[in-house]
This record gives structure tokens, C-alpha cells and sequence, in this order.
């Protein structure tokens, strides 16, 4: 038995031109975006190594990187995380000046003071502990932390909790759109939630924690000016935990105007195009910055180099792709802009102190 395939187009040969014309032919479309497949083909990769020019290799890498997508479109589901609207809550889309607070023991000590890994598409977490501790689980690792502490937990992040039993204190929920009003406001507001992160509290604990307090109490009333009130209390939180940050990271608390408005922009940036293999001075091309510029501002509102932003964000997407999705090393690599998984692989083992592979069999046992 024979097999004809019609030609794609008329100026291509079909795979038997002598043959009888096929009974039925079937077309499938797919549309994929061309700038998502090209970008990063040429010039440096996000680890700063050049690109190969060779045609060959950009064939390669774009082929790879077409795999990959075609893998996560026809998976029912490309990541296993639970997510949710608040914990245990079927996900729903939240409107843009959505504020909830709520006691750490509401959720938790039901669960047996164990949140599990989850994740919310577009909610921000300030978690003020107030007494007791335990440990902030991110991306298959544990950080414990004691009271009194802040706990920043960035949207879209995998988090989970484990409790001491009897810890006390608020959670504070938010939406994105929300952070990126008064970021645009207030830049070194962005800082928070770069990634997620526990800040120990002095001076500025008792006043985070009034405003929790005030948040728990206003968020479930319905008394006359709430939602003003509520939004207050919100961005004095913020500013609150902001000095607090700042002093724990050895600040001085004061404001950075211009750096930090660029860094700001460095770290949307990086959210947007951190798949499409760009080095520093092609973010910063973009930013209509000089990369020195650039790095000086990252240094002065960081204490980090830009790079180390970038590669922070590729560390942590690929850590959450390697725990929490079925694709295979190599893919991971295409998914996140390397043309060459070997690279990639040293790139992480760099950095974990372990390979890809052995890092996804260690979480799995």
C-alpha cells in the first residue's frame, strides 16, 4: 500500500507527484506569533553567551522552540500547581482595586498549618506574622522565618506555607494592576516584589501591623468611606514594609527617584521577554538606556548587577518548570530562550550546585 501526500504549495513537490491524488485532504492551521520564535535567535542569549550565527543552529533552536509550544498547547494541562483565587477558593478573575485581609489562622489551622504549593494568577501577598513562624516554601525550597516578619509573596508565584501551630498574624491580598498604579506613583514600591522574600521587623512592625489589623477589620465591614479607607491603609502597609526592606537590606530607607524608576521598568521588562534569549544590552537598548547606566541603577537600588535580575528570573521559571511540569530537560532549555540544553545545564548547575535532572529527582523523592 502506497501513501500519497499532496504538495503544500503548487511550487513544492509532493511526496509521490505520480501518484493518484489523495481521497481527502485535511489542513490544520496554527498560528504562533513570529517575533515569540525568532526573538533571541541571534546576538547574546540572557547569559550573556553569543549566539551562534550558523544558520543550521538557528533552524535547530527555532525547531526546538516550536516542539516546545506545540507541547503546551496540546497538553490539558501544562502545569499541575493548584491555583486558586484565595486558597482553597476556585480561581476567578479579581477586579482591579481587589483588597481582601484575613487572620493566618483562618486558612491555616483547618489545614493543619500546612498550605500547599499554589499559586495565584494575578494576587500579591503581604503576610504580616505578628507571633510564632515556620517556613515559606518556594519552588521546591524551604526558608524558615520567625516572628516578627514580613512575608512578600509576588503574583503568579508557586508558594506554600508550614505553620508552628498557634502562629498569629494577617495575610493582605491585592491585585497586580493595583501594585502597578502606585508603582508607577512610587517605583521603589516595585522593590517589594521582585521575588518572594521575608523581612525581619523592627521600628516598623508595630505600625505594619495596625495596618493589617485595620485592613482585617475594614475589608469584611460596610461601613460608610470603606473602600478609601481600605486603599489607605493598603499603601501605608506597603510603605511601611518598603522601609522596613530597605532597612534589613542595610538602606537607608530613602528614595531613589530615576534608578529606581528604571529598574522598575528593567524588572517588567524582564517579565515580558525573558523567554526570548535578550542580554543586558539588548534590555537596555530597549529601555533607550546604556548598559552602564543600566547596571549603575540596578546596583544602587539592588545591591545586584542586571544580569543578576535576569538570570534570578530564569532560575526561578526554570525550577518551577522543572517541578511542576512533564517536560524534559532539553525543552525546558528551548522554553527559556538557550539554544543549547548543555549550556543551559551548566548554567543551572552553576547556580543550584546540582544538575536539571538530578534537581527534579530530588524534589520528586
Amino acid at each position: 500500500m502506497t501513501h500519497s501526500t499532496p504538495a503544500l504549495y503548487k511550487r513544492w513537490p509532493s511526496s509521490n507527484p505520480a501518484g493518484p491524488a489523495p481521497m481527502m485532504a485535511t489542513c490544520v492551521r496554527i498560528t504562533i506569533p513570529l517575533p515569540v520564535i525568532f526573538m533571541g535567535c541571534w546576538g547574546k542569549d540572557s547569559v550573556g553567551e553569543p549566539l551562534a550565527q550558523d544558520t543550521h543552529l538557528s533552524k535547530s533552536w527555532i525547531f526546538h522552540r516550536l516542539l516546545v509550544m506545540l507541547r503546551r498547547m496540546s497538553r490539558k494541562t501544562s502545569n499541575p500547581v493548584p491555583r486558586f483565587f484565595l486558597y482553597g477558593e476556585a480561581e476567578a478573575k479579581a477586579d482591579e482595586h481587589f483588597i481582601h485581609a484575613e487572620t493566618v489562622e483562618r486558612r491555616s489551622q483547618p489545614s493543619g498549618w500546612q498550605i500547599q504549593p499554589h499559586a495565584h494568577a494575578d494576587l500579591n501577598h503581604v503576610l504580616v506574622i505578628a507571633s510564632g513562624g515556620g517556613a515559606l516554601l518556594v519552588d521546591g525550597t524551604r526558608t524558615g522565618f520567625t516572628a516578627p516578619c514580613l512575608l512578600l509573596v509576588p503574583a503568579g508565584e508557586v508558594h506554600g506555607f508550614q505553620w508552628n501551630a498557634d502562629s498569629q498574624g494577617h495575610v493582605v491580598t491585592f491585585v497586580e494592576p493595583l501594585l502597578r498604579g502606585l508603582v508607577r506613583r512610587e517605583p521603589g514600591l516595585g522593590d517589594l516584589f521582585g521575588r518572594p522574600a521575608i523581612v525581619p521587623l523592627g521600628d516598623d512592625g508595630a505600625d505594619c501591623l495596625r495596618m493589617a489589623t485595620l485592613l482585617e477589620a475594614e475589608t469584611s465591614g460596610t461601613r460608610v468611606g470603606r473602600s478609601l479607607l481600605v486603599e489607605a491603609a493598603l499603601m501605608a502597609l506597603l510603605v511601611h514594609a518598603w522601609r522596613a526592606a530597605r532597612l534589613s537590606a542595610g538602606g537607608s530607607g530613602a528614595a531613589r527617584g530615576p534608578r529606581a524608576a528604571l529598574v522598575a521598568r528593567y524588572r517588567d521588562m524582564i517579565e515580558q521577554y525573558y523567554r526570548a534569549g535578550w542580554g543586558v544590552a539588548q534590555f537596555a537598548d530597549a529601555l533607550g538606556v546604556t548598559p552602564g547606566r543600566l547596571r549603575a541603577a540596578c546596583i544602587a537600588v539592588t545591591g545586584h548587577p542586571p544580569l543578576d535580575l535576569l538570570h534570578d528570573r530564569l532560575l526561578a521559571e526554570a525550577k518551577r518548570s522543572l517541578l511542576y511540569s512533564d517536560l524534559a530537560v532539553a525543552e525546558v532549555a528551548f522554553d527559556l530562550g538557550f539554544t543549547d540544553p548543555a549550556y543551559f545545564n551548566r548554567f543551572f548547575t552553576g547556580r543550584v550546585g546540582c544538575s536539571p535532572g538530578r534537581f527534579r529527582q530530588g524534589a520528586a523523592g
